[in-house]
C-alpha cells in the first residue's frame, strides 16, 4: 500500500508539473480542463493496474549451491504473549478520522449555500437565488447566487449572468465537488490542493473567454471584475465572479496563444505512455502463462569496479576468520560461532559486490525473504473455481475467501499445476499460494538470514563425494563410486546433487529446539536416502522448496508442506520427509520448563548439471 501511495503522489505531481510547464499559459482552455481531470483520474488508477509480461531471463554466476541454512523458523503465536501495538491498525485508524473529518466539512459547506436566505426566481431558463445578502456573484451546480441589487429592472448585468452561466452549462461545479472528494480520501497528497486552484483558475479563463467573444469590451468587463473584488466571500465549493487570481485573468484576456499551443496538446499523449510504464504494477508469467517468483538482479550489478573490489577484499577478510567452518560447510558452527552482526556485515558487503564477482565469494549470505510478485486481477477471479487449492499465508483456505480481496491486496503469488503423484491429484488441478502485503513484509522485516555454501563446477565431482548423499536416480551410481565413475561420464550427462538445509531459529521464543532421534544430520541422511531422482528428466536446472512441519507437544510431526517453484520436486520432498519421520518420535521443543508445538522449516535444494568428460 504504501508504494501505491508513493506512485499516487509522484504520478500526480509529475502530471501537474507538465500542466504548468507546458499548457498554464497557452489559451487551450477546453483542453486543459480535461487534461486536469484526465491527470486525477489517471494518476489515481493506474497504480492499480497490473500488466502481464515475460519473465526476463537473468544471466547468473557459474555457481552451483550445496547446501542453504536459513535462520527462519515459522513461529507458533503464544496466546498468552502480549501483543505489540500494531501501528498500522492506528495510521488507518487517523487516515479515516481525518477523512471523515473532511467529508463533513463537504457536507457542511454544501448545506451552507443551501441556507442562504433569498427569494428564488426563474431567469432566462435559469435558477436565480436573489441573496438578502450583499455578496459577489457566484454559482453551484445548476444555481446562480447575486445580491438583490444585481437585479434591476428586473435584469441582471449580462455579463454577470453570462460568467455565471458559462459555469453551470459545463457543469465546472461538478469538477470541484470531484476534486474536493478525492481530497477528502487522498488528503495526504500535497499535489491534490495545487489540482485545485489549477482547476478553478482555468474554469475562469472558460468563463471569461465566452463573456469576450459575445462582448468585446474587454476593458468594460475588467472593471466590471475589479468592482467586485472586494464583495467575494470565501465559499470554496462555489464560482464566485471574483477571485484573488484576478491578474492572471486580465493577462489572458489579452494573450494571444503561442506558436507551439497546438503541438503542447499531442505531447500528452507520450507522457501518459510514458507514465502509465513507469508506475504499473508488473507481473511475470512463464510460457505456460503460470506466475513464477521473480526478483530481479541485486543493485550491486550496478557499483563501480573499484568500489566491488574493495567489499569483495572486505567480504573475504571477514570469512577468512571462519575459514574451517566455511571449508567444512559446518551450519550448526556458522550460527553459533559467527556473530550476527558479522553475518549482517556480509550482507552488506555482498550488495556491494557486482553480480559477475559474486563468484569469487565462498558463501552467500542474504536475507530470507519473500520476493513481489502481484498476481493479476483476472487470475484471482480464476482462483475462485474448486480447482484450485489455495493457501493463504501459509493456511489451507476456502477459494471464496479470495472475494474479499483485490489483486493488489497480494504481495506474492505462486501457481503450479498438481502432477498425479501429488495425494492432492484428482481433487485439485492446481495449487496456489498467496501471501498478502501485511504478511510478506512482516516476514521480510525480521530479516532472517539465509546462508548458501558455494563452489565453482571444476571442484564439484570431488568435493560431491565428500559433501552429498546421493538420492537414486535412474542410473545408479553409488557414493563411494562418484570419484572413479567420473571419467566414465559421457558428454552433457546430468549429474543431480541433494542439499537438504538445516533450520535454526532466531526468532522463536523457546527454552530448547525440537531434537530428531540421533541429530538433524541423521534425519537428513533418512531424506536423502528416501528421496527418488528417477522421477526427474535430469533437465530441471536448479529446483528449490520450503519444507515445513509442524512437531506438536508429543513429538509427532504432522502438517507438512512445501513451497516451491517445481510440483514434483515438492511432492517427492513431503514424500521423503513423511517417510523419515515414520515411527519417529522428536524431543519436543520447551518453553518455561513446558513442551511446546514448534513450526520447523527446512529449504531443500536440488541442482541438475552437466559436466564434460574428463580425458
Amino acid at each position: 500500500m504504501e508504494m501505491i501511495i508513493l506512485k499516487i503522489i509522484l504520478c500526480s505531481g509529475i502530471v501537474l508539473g507538465l500542466y504548468y510547464l507546458f499548457l498554464a499559459k497557452e489559451k487551450t482552455f477546453i483542453f486543459n480542463r480535461f487534461y486536469l481531470l484526465l491527470g486525477l483520474v489517471f494518476s489515481y488508477s493506474i497504480p492499480f493496474v497490473t500488466i502481464e509480461t515475460q519473465q526476463i531471463e537473468n544471466k547468473k554466476p557459474n555457481i552451483i549451491f550445496e547446501q542453504e541454512i536459513s535462520q527462519q523458523v515459522l513461529q507458533i503465536s503464544d496466546a498468552s504473549q502480549t501483543e505489540a501495538i500494531d501501528y498500522i491498525q492506528l495510521l488507518w485508524i487517523a487516515y479515516f478520522i481525518v477523512s471523515g473529518i473532511l467529508v463533513l466539512r463537504i457536507l457542511y459547506l454544501i448545506i451552507n449555500i443551501n441556507l442562504l436566505k433569498g427569494r428564488k426566481i426563474i431567469y432566462q431558463n435559469r435558477t436565480v437565488v436573489l441573496l438578502e445578502k450583499e455578496i459577489a456573484p457566484f454559482s453551484f451546480l445548476n444555481t446562480i447566487y447575486v445580491s438583490a441589487s444585481y437585479y434591476r429592472d428586473e435584469k441582471i448585468d449580462e455579463r454577470i449572468f453570462l460568467h455565471e452561466e458559462i459555469h453551470i452549462k459545463q457543469k465546472h461545479s461538478v469538477d470541484v465537488l470531484f476534486i474536493e472528494v478525492l481530497k477528502a480520501f487522498s488528503w495526504f497528497n500535497p499535489f491534490i490542493y495545487f489540482y485545485k486552484n489549477a482547476m478553478i483558475t482555468n474554469h475562469e479563463f472558460l468563463a471569461d473567454d465566452e463573456v469576450i467573444i459575445k462582448n468585446e469590451n474587454i476593458k468594460n468587463y475588467q472593471e466590471l471584475i475589479l468592482n467586485e473584488v472586494l464583495k467575494q466571500q470565501n465559499l470554496s465549493l462555489t464560482h464566485q465572479f471574483n477571485f484573488n487570481n484576478t491578474k492572471k485573468r486580465f493577462i489572458m484576456m489579452t494573450k494571444r496563444n503561442s506558436k507551439f499551443a497546438e503541438a503542447k496538446k499531442y505531447l500528452a499523449i507520450p507522457v501518459f505512455i510514458l507514465l502509465a510504464g513507469f508506475f504499473t504494477e508488473k507481473v511475470y508469467a512463464n510460457d505456460n502463462g503460470t506466475v513464477d517468483n521473480y526478483s530481479s538482479l541485486n543493485q550491486s550489478s550496478k557499483v563501480n569496479k573499484s568500489y566491488s573490489t574493495d567489499a569483495i577484499k572486505e567480504f573475504l577478510e571477514i570469512t577468512d576468520k571462519y575459514g574451517d567452518i566455511i571449508k567444512n560447510k559446518d551450519f550448526d558452527r556458522f550460527t553459533k560461532e559467527v556473530p550476527r552482526n558479522q553475518q549482517l556485515k556480509l550482507i552488506e558487503l555482498r550488495n556491494k559486490i557486482k553480480v559477475e564477482d559474486w563468484g569469487k565469494l565462498p558463501i552467500w549470505v542474504s536475507y530470507h525473504e519473500i520476493y513481489k510478485q502481484v498476481p493479476t486481477q483476472k487470475q484471482l477471479d480464476q482462483f475462485l473455481n474448486s480447482k484450485y487449492n489455495i493457501t493463504l499465508n501459509g493456511k489451507i483456505v476456502d477459494n471464496s475467501i479470495l472475494k474479499s480481496y483485490k489483486n493488489t491486496d497480494f504481495y506474492n503469488v505462486a501457481l503450479l499445476k498438481i502432477q498425479p503423484k501429488n495425494p492432492d491429484f484428482r481433487k485439485f488441478e492446481y495449487t496456489v499460494t498467496l501471501y498478502t502485503n501485511d504478511y510478506a513484509k512482516k516476514i521480510n522485516s525480521q530479516k532472517n538470514i539465509a546462508v548458501s555454501f558455494t563452489i565453482d563446477s571444476e571442484k564439484y565431482m570431488t568435493k560431491l563425494e565428500k559433501d552429498t548423499i546421493t538420492p537414486k536416480k535412474n542410473i545408479d551410481v553409488k557414493v563411494s563410486e562418484v570419484k572413479s565413475a567420473r571419467t566414465e561420464l559421457k558428454d552433457d550427462e546430468k549429474v543431480q546433487d541433494l542439499a537438504i538445509s538445516q533450520a535454526v531459529s532466531v526468532t522463536q521464543e523457546v527454552t530448547t529446539l525440537p531434537e530428531y532421534p540421533g541429530g538433524i544430520n541423521a534425519m537428513r541422511n533418512k531424506v536423502s536416502q528416501n528421496f527418488n531422482g528417477a522421477v526427474f528428466k535430469g533437465d530441471e536446472g536448479l529446483v528449490k522448496s520450503d519444507i515445513n512441519f509442524t512437531i506438536n507437544e508429543k513429538g509427532e510431526v504432522s502438517n507438512i508442506k512445501a513451497n516451491g517453484n517445481n510440483e514434483i520436486f515438492n511432492t517427492e520432498a513431503i514424500r521423503s520427509v513423511k517417510l523419515a519421520n515414520e515411527n519417529i518420535t522428536w524431543k519436543p521443543a520447551t518453553k518455561d520448563g513446558n513442551n511446546v508445538a514448534y513450526r520447523f522449516k527446512i529449504p531443500l535444494t536440488m541442482k541438475f548439471e552437466a559436466f564434460k568428460k574428463t580425458q
